[in-house]
């Protein structure tokens, strides 16, 4: 606690060739109005400049920091980044922030006073974000991620309409956005708004290493025991740019979001989601065996055979499974085969 009764918060930023945009990711924490900060800055392995800018605002930080910590290491993933500020943190609570992503200076102040009022049952808050582009300018997005003109019918301005296509595909004002069915299908919460009660971070067993989706486990880790809480306004913003990690990563996060899925079956079976559970199984991986930059033994290794030789999934999806796989296999091998194994 500080002497004025507020409690710490650890800052944590993972860097990862982010030269362009770190240093406003970092002074985005150094200027906020909330002032009992500690502040971890991992550099995961970067092959920029991005140590080296670093390196120029380390007093800045030191200055203004309860406590400063900067680790310059080879490369391990960011889950592992993430458990290794999480093992140095001393906070009440951790707010992780990509190091191309910029925290409004309100930020921590909203989420920890709206946290302090609730009660136990309550694990994290998190707000909205505005979009900017590459070079910090507002930026507005159709459903599909493309750049639109400011003010189009068809195209959002803040990271939740944009990621639901403005409620439309789920309504984020709602009480059940961020339940655990919820979180099954969407993983929409924005992480560069968060504010995470750090010892149920913890208490849930942290990130899995080598997840490409870590946000979207640790939402549902959390809200299998506890509420998320949402604050209706902006705190962050989340910057679009060409290497976005939803867009250099994308067949990545779609094998882990369907590994992710295999993990909750015995979870959704034993709290009556199963049924649920298949919809989102078989939509998800439908999406992967569609991706032709995944190789072919990879989606192979996704099926769950329990599940698709079941007569209501089987009829309705394991003939597309079927007809998918060996479309690619076709296109990869420049076989033929012979009629009774066309579509219809």
């Amino acid at each position: 606690m500080n002497p004025d009764g507020t409690p710490l918060v650890t800052a944590v930023i993972p860097v990862y060739n982010h030269e362009k945009y770190v240093i406003e990711s970092i002074r985005s924490i150094v200027g906020q109005s909330y002032d009992n900060i500690e502040l971890i800055v991992i550099n995961d392995g970067s092959t920029d400049h991005s140590h080296e800018l670093i390196l120029t605002i380390v007093e800045e930080c030191k200055q203004r920091c309860r406590r400063f910590e900067y680790i310059n290491r080879d490369n391990i993933g960011l889950s592992a980044t993430l458990n290794q500020a999480l093992d140095m943190a001393k906070g009440k609570y951790f707010s992780p922030l990509a190091s191309d992503d910029i925290a409004i200076p309100e930020k921590f102040s909203v989420l920890i006073e709206a946290l302090e009022l609730t009660d136990e049952t309550y694990a994290a808050a998190f707000g909205n974000a505005l979009l900017i582009d590459e070079h910090t300018n507002r930026i507005w997005l159709t459903y599909g991620g493309l750049v639109s003109k400011v003010g189009a019918s068809d195209a959002y301005d803040n990271y939740l309409d944009f990621r639901t296509g403005g409620g439309k595909i789920h309504n984020y004002r709602s009480d059940d956005f961020s339940s655990y069915r919820s979180l099954l299908s969407h993983n929409c919460l924005p992480a560069m708004s968060t504010m995470i009660k750090t010892d149920l971070i913890r208490q849930v067993g942290a990130w899995t290493v080598g997840n490409a989706s870590e946000d979207w486990e640790m939402w549902r880790k959390l809200s299998k025991r506890h509420n998320l809480l949402y604050i209706d306004k902006p705190l962050a913003l989340y910057r679009w740019h060409d290497s976005n990690s939803v867009k250099v990563m994308n067949d990545k996060l779609g094998l882990d979001d369907v590994l992710n899925l295999m993990k909750e079956k015995q979870y959704c079976a034993s709290h009556g989601l199963i049924s649920f559970w298949r919809v989102e199984y078989a939509g998800r991986l439908l999406s992967v065996l569609a991706d032709e930059r995944i190789p072919l033994i990879r989606k192979l290794s996704l099926l769950d055979l329990s599940e698709i030789s079941r007569p209501s999934f089987c009829w309705h999806s394991a003939k597309r499974l079927v007809r998918k796989i060996l479309r690619f296999a076709i296109r990869k091998s420049r076989m033929s085969i012979g009629p009774c194994f066309r579509s219809e």
